[in-house]
């Protein structure tokens, strides 16, 4: 049964003051003033209030953090003890993405008041003296909003391939290459997407039950964004495999996208993702491409220096390897280049651009593969979502 109610997230908060070893008081009264929870450890003491949101997004947080700021400085000030003031805002789901710009707008607004995010699927997150050791990111594969058995389903191949149709319709075509053009029913996005009504339907019929689709737009729009692209990053935690790869002649600089150029695209009947829709161009799609952050340096991104270059091929063959130019070397030198065999194909190569020749991930594919690599990935991926991802956010602000 979903937690909807303040008092639930007051029992979740006390719980883990008390796992963390703190003396918990709920309700404690002092004259006409009733906090929501009392803490101390040591010499540290908190007077807490508390808020919740029915969604984790950050226009509904925002506010109700503000006002528990406000009220737990209030009582701070009138309570009996000295104590320091903790505003807790809480909902079902809260992406770690919201939970920073909480944590930024504490900072720059009140400084002087601790705070904290939770939420119902483990997660917290707090900043105050004290309060370091109840931080907790648990992995979101086993998260309540969705099944661990449907997050596959709602982020299988196809449907991510379908889901960059819908997002890309606000991003620009150098960025991502997508059928374009407005999107109304199910059975037009599987048109343009070839893929069956019934592939179509089924990924319309859960955006909708999760409350990721628009209802008031005449066309299929996917809405709160923010939260729902930390869920497909969620779902593509799984390690990608590496292969570690040399060059069997060493070139020059731009040996690479020589490499990539000279690895003719498979024939333009093929390339079912890319149909014209209302105007629109085939292209042909590679059978490899720049991947992380050298697809992010070509798109015009570029943010991480010193990172091997990735590749995406599409199978690891002889004859691929002798195109590029390229031995597997699982040796202890550094490689030249790691080479990635996507899990999912056709998301991957359908929406890829074509560059002077040379194929490179979409930005929503690189944006989804450095989110979660250990190389700075955090670091590029915001570079990313801050200046390519804005226009998918613009009509929720």
């Amino acid at each position: 049964m979903p937690i909807a109610h303040k008092n639930e997230y007051e029992s979740i908060l006390a719980d883990i003051f008390r796992r963390g070893g703190w003396r918990v008081r709920r309700h404690p009264q002092s004259g006409d003033m009733k906090a929501d929870l009392v803490v101390d450890a040591g010499e540290n003491k908190y007077i807490i209030e508390v808020k919740a949101a029915s969604e984790g997004r950050r226009d509904r947080l925002i506010p109700l953090l503000s006002q528990a700021i406000l009220q737990a400085q209030a009582y701070a000030r009138l309570f009996s003890e000295p104590a320091i003031p903790l505003a807790v805002v809480g909902a079902k789901h809260v992406p770690a993405s919201v939970a920073e710009q909480l944590m930024e707008f504490a900072k720059r607004n009140a400084p002087d008041v601790a705070v904290g995010v939770i939420d119902a699927e483990g997660f917290r997150s707090f900043i105050g003296p004290g309060l370091e050791g109840l931080d907790r990111s648990p992995s979101r594969r086993g998260i309540q909003i969705v099944s661990s058995q449907s997050l596959p389903d709602l982020f299988s191949d196809l449907n991510q391939w379908m889901l960059k149709i819908l997002l890309g319709q606000q991003l620009p075509e150098k960025l991502i290459c997508v059928p374009r053009g407005p999107i109304r029913s199910a059975s037009q996005l599987a048109e343009v997407a070839k893929v069956s009504v019934m592939s179509a339907s089924r990924l319309v019929n859960q955006l909708a039950s999760r409350g990721f689709l628009g209802e008031r737009e005449e066309h299929l729009q996917v809405v709160r964004v923010e939260e729902f692209l930390d869920l497909w990053s969620s779902a593509n935690r799984q390690a990608a495999k590496e292969i570690p790869a040399r060059w069997i002649i060493k070139g020059g600089p731009h040996q690479l996208e020589s490499a990539l150029r000279g690895c003719p695209p498979r024939d333009s009947s093929s390339s079912r993702g890319n149909k014209p829709h209302n105007g629109g161009i085939i292209h042909s799609r590679p059978h490899s491409c720049l991947a992380l952050f050298a697809a992010a340096d070509a798109l015009g991104f570029g943010f991480v220096r010193g990172v091997p270059p990735h590749i995406y091929l599409n199978r690891l063959t002889l004859d691929s390897m002798n195109r590029l130019g390229l031995l597997v070397d699982h040796s202890d030198r550094a490689p030249d280049i790691y080479i990635r065999i996507p899990v999912q194909r056709e998301s991957v190569f359908r929406a890829a651009i074509v560059n002077d020749g040379v194929g490179v991930s979409d930005v929503l594919q690189v944006w989804l593969d450095v989110s979660v690599h250990p190389a700075r990935g955090r670091e590029q991926a915001d570079e990313i979502h801050r200046r390519a991802l804005k226009p998918l956010f613009a009509k929720q602000r």
